[in-house]
This record gives structure tokens, C-alpha cells and sequence, in this order.
């Protein structure tokens, strides 16, 4: 309760004193977090560095990369650690499209659409000229997107104020049911992977009673699965697996690269379609805040937007820099669009968010409202750092980028044992226990399973996460109404608001002509 009389107490100071106390506020806050990110620029280093060699390795995007890093990050304090975080999720989010550009293979699906106009440009000898583009395009993005972030900071803690914990349950209930049809290719799977993710995170001693839940006797299993045990079996072991299925010995097949055009030539192209990359950057903003959508979403929109507005249309799939700037501003812009939901309402935009707020919980830090009041310089280091970090790992792109290439003809089996080598090892240090190495192994096999059935992993990852969250805020909730539902869930305008929008939101998808049933028949 505490929480929420501070929480009311800051919004009411900001309301008070107007836009020079929004200001005002503002500034104390930023300036203490941009000397907490000059302490601990090492972490940023460290984060671009390994987002960038992991995040070029096709199929090892966001999600692989937190994967990996998070188990490193328990020694550390919460600035440190989500500066660390931060910094892997801007370093991959752009070194995806140097491989797009330069061998026509993108290092996630976020950076797809990229490469329909990026290879085309190397085929030309424009490659520097497509990267400077690329990296001008992406640091921007993510500046756009992180200073309208920090900007709405205020506005944004007056809004959540109004949930409290049940509307909150609502929210995550809403997401829980709506987020696996969105990213989910076949939405009935996406259903029911998400269904065994929330009775996985069920496993373990019930929070109210500490009543034993599907522990099959194990007492490690008391303190439920460990968190980054599932994450590495699910994604970092199982895409290891699918690479070493590949029936060659690197990654990628490719010569010599060519490294033609000129950095100038990239810097004037930006400057002649500006407005191109201000509408490309708030369209992956707005995208970005969507819970579901995903870069890959805001990618694909921009580019179709900026085609259709274009000039020369006729240039797209053929080397248009058009095709270049708008789903790069785009893809770096919804990492900034992501943090609103996230940080203010514990709902992720993507399965990189979803490890996010895993993040958060294995270090203290509950996601919801009270995170924007009483953490609000964890949540301004976390922009700034991705902000540095876009800046950072666009110079290095710009610089070395057919170095960064390298990591893909380094031998499958070489590279391969290295990175499950570390994966298991973070796994081990955790607790120190052989059996979450054997839980890893286990979901390791899941995770295959799903890749070659064509099964998207994401839904059970953002169950496993939000399920402890809904958890925690039904219980919240009845304790702060007395063990009455009704008044919990069912009174008071914001709550009623909420049902009228979750009863909308499900038929949209549901009645004849919505996506979900078409997609069902």
C-alpha cells in the first residue's frame, strides 16, 4: 500500500506544479541516471559487443542474446545488470541488418526487410553507402523513439496510477489470451503452448499457502523452474541444435565481400528523406507499444508505407535506399515503443520484452505502475542505455562490418560447442545445481520439437512470464478488497472499462470476417 501512497504522491506533485514541475522533475531524474550510465559504460561496451557477434548469427536474435546474458547478470546491481540488458537488446536489433545487406541474410525477422533492397545495393557496389544508411537510419530510430519515451515519463505515471492491481490482472488476463494468436503462426498452438507455459510457472510453492505445486517430489523444484534454465533450453540449445542440422560446415555460404560506396553518400541519402525516417520512426514507435506486434510487424509497415509514398516506387526490391531507411528507423524505433508497456503495465511487446520482465522479477524489480514511481532511474537508465547503445553499435557496424561477418564462417561445430559451452555454464552458476543443467536439456528437446514442427516458442515464454504476474496481482487485489472478487474485478469504472474492451477485443478476433477465425478455417 505504501508503494501506491508514494506513487500517488509523485503524480500528484506533477500535477500541481505544471508543466515546469514535468520539467523540473523531469530533469533531476535524467540528469542522476545519465551519471549512473557514465559509471557503468563498461556494461553498455560489454552488451553491444556480444549482441552484436550473437545477433549476426541467423536465428540467435533478441531473444537468444538476453537469453544468454541474463544469467551473468545476478551478481550484478539493477543498474548494472538492465544496463548490460539494455545494451544487447539496441546491439542486436541492428547488427541483424548488416548481414541482410551484405549476403542476404538477415540475422532476425525483424531485419527481413532489409535485405530486399539491402543486397540488391552490395549487388551494385553501394554496400557502405546501404550500411552508413542502415546505421544512421537505426541510431536515430531509437533516439526518436527513447526521447519521446522520456518525455511522456510524467504522463505516463499520471495514466498507470489509474490501475491498480485488479485492473492490472485484467490487463495481463488480456494479453495471456490475446498475444499467442498474434504472434503465433497457427493460432490454436499458439493457444495451447501458452497454456502449458502458465502451468509450467505454476510449478512450485503456491505464493498465499506454500502448498507444493507439480514438484514431483523434487525439492529444488520448491523454488519453481528456474527461470534461465527454461530460456536456454528453449532457444539458445534448440537453435544450436537446428544450426548443426544445416548440411554445411558454416553458417553461410558466401565469397569475399565487396566494400563499395562512401559513408558521404550514406549521410546525404539520409538528409534527402528525412521525413521518410520521422514518419518510419513513429510508426515503429506506436507498432513497438502494440503488446504482440513485434519488430518484424514494424518493420513490414514502414516499408510498405514508404513504397506506396514514394516517388519512385518502381526502385523498391531493385535498391531503393527508401527500402533501407524506413524499416531500419522503424525495427529501432519499437524497442523505444516496447518500454511503455513493459515497464508501465508489465506486459511485454515481444519475446526479447518477455525476457526483459523476467529480468526484472530475478531481480526484484515487479513490473506494473509502481515500477515508473518508485524505480523511475532504473527505468531512465534503461532509455539511455538504449539509446548509447544504438549509437555505439552503429558506429562499430558502420566501421567493421565485414569483420562482424566473419563469426559466420568460423566452422559450425567450433562455434557451436563454444556457445553451448557458455550456455550450460550459465545455466550451472545460477544455483549451482545439476538438475536445472538436465531441466535446460529437457526443454531443450521441447524447443526442437516445436522448431520442426513450425511451432512458435514465444507464446510459452510470455505465459510462463506473465502467468507469476496475473498471480501476483489477483492476490494483491482480493487482499486490498477483503477476499471480495466483485469489488476486485468487477466495480469501479476503470474496471468495467477494462471489460468492455476485453469483451470487444475477443470478438474482433472471433466473429465471422475477424483475422483469428480466417485463419482457423
Amino acid at each position: 500500500m505504501g508503494d501506491v501512497l508514494i506513487g500517488h504522491d509523485v503524480a500528484t506533485i506533477l500535477l500541481i506544479d505544471g508543466l515546469s514541475g514535468h520539467f523540473s522533475w523531469l530533469w533531476d531524474n535524467l540528469s542522476q541516471a545519465l551519471a549512473i550510465v557514465a559509471r557503468n559504460w563498461m556494461f553498455i561496451l560489454i552488451g553491444v559487443v556480444a549482441g552484436m557477434i550473437i545477433g549476426t548469427i541467423p536465428g540467435m536474435g533478441g531473444v537468444v542474446v538476453l537469453t544468454i546474458l541474463l544469467p551473468f547478470t545476478l551478481g550484478l546491481d539493477q543498474f548494472q545488470a538492465f544496463t548490460l540488458l539494455s545494451a544487447g537488446i539496441g546491439a542486436t536489433t541492428f547488427s541483424g541488418s548488416i548481414t541482410a545487406i551484405l549476403i542476404n541474410t538477415p540475422g532476425s525477422a525483424s531485419n527481413a526487410a532489409t535485405l530486399i533492397d539491402g543486397y540488391p545495393l552490395t549487388q551494385k557496389g553501394e554496400s557502405v553507402t546501404a550500411i552508413t544508411v542502415s546505421s544512421i537510419s537505426s541510431a536515430t530510430g531509437a533516439i526518436l523513439a527513447s526521447v519521446i519515451f522520456i518525455l511522456a515519463l510524467p504522463l505516463m505515471i499520471n495514466l498507470v496510477l489509474l490501475f491498480g492491481p485488479g485492473q492490472i490482472a485484467w490487463i495481463i488476463l488480456w494479453a495471456l489470451i490475446i498475444i499467442p494468436f498474434i504472434v503465433a503462426d497457427r493460432p490454436l498452438y499458439g493457444v495451447l503452448t501458452a497454456a502449458i507455459g502458465a502451468m509450467v510457472a505454476f510449478v512450485g510453492l503456491a505464493p498465499q499457502t506454500a502448498e507444493p505445486r507439480y514438484t514431483l517430489g523434487q525439492l529444488i523444484l520448491y523454488d519453481g523452474v528456474e527461470l534461465v534454465a527454461m530460456l536456454i533450453g528453449l532457444f539458445a540449445l534448440a537453435e544450436i541444435v537446428r544450426i548443426s542440422s544445416l548440411d554445411r560446415n558454416t553458417i553461410v555460404d558466401f565469397e569475399r565481400i565487396e566494400m563499395d560506396g562512401s559513408i558521404a553518400k550514406g549521410v546525404q541519402v539520409m538528409l534527402e528523406h528525412k521525413w521518410l525516417w520521422f514518419k518510419s520512426s513513429i510508426i515503429g514507435l506506436v507498432v513497438g507499444a502494440i503488446p504482440g506486434a513485434g519488430g518484424s510487424a514494424a518493420a513490414f509497415i514502414s516499408y510498405a508505407q514508404a513504397a506506396q509514398s514514394s516517388k519512385h516506387p518502381e526502385e523498391f526490391g531493385k535498391g531503393s535506399y527508401e527500402g533501407i531507411i524506413a524499416p531500419e528507423s522503424a525495427n529501432d524505433a519499437k524497442d523505444g515503443g516496447q518500454l511503455f508497456p513493459t515497464l508501465g503495465l508489465g506486459v511485454p511487446g515481444s519475446g526479447t520484452m518477455a525476457i526483459f520482465l523476467g529480468a526484472m522479477l530475478m531481480h526484484g524489480v515487479f513490473p506494473g505502475p509502481s515500477v515508473l514511481t518508485q524505480e523511475t532511474h532504473l527505468v531512465l537508465v534503461i532509455a539511455i542505455a538504449l539509446v548509447m547503445s544504438n549509437i555505439l553499435t552503429s558506429i562499430i557496424g558502420l566501421l567493421a562490418a565485414e569483420q562482424l561477418t566473419a563469426v559466420l564462417k568460423v566452422p559450425i561445430p567450433l562455434l557451436l560447442t563454444a556457445i553451448t559451452v557458455l550456455a550450460l555454464t550459465a545455466v550451472f552458476i545460477v544455483r549451482g545445481s545439476a538438475l536445472d543443467v538436465l531441466i535446460a536439456i529437457l526443454f531443450a528437446v521441447i524447443g526442437v520439437i516445436l522448431i520442426y514442427l513450425k511451432i512458435s516458442r514465444v507464446p510459452f515464454l510470455i505465459a510462463f512470464i506473465l502467468a507469476s504476474i496475473l498471480e501476483h496481482n489477483y492476490h494483491l487485489a482480493m487482499r486490498f478488497n477483503s477476499g471480495s472478487a466483485t469489488l476486485a474485478f468487477f466495480s469501479g469504472t476503470t474496471n468495467l472499462v477494462l471489460i468492455a474492451f476485453f469483451a470487444v477485443s475477443m470478438l474482433m478476433f472471433f466473429l465471422p470476417g475477424g483475422k483469428i477465425l480466417d485463419r482457423f478455417m
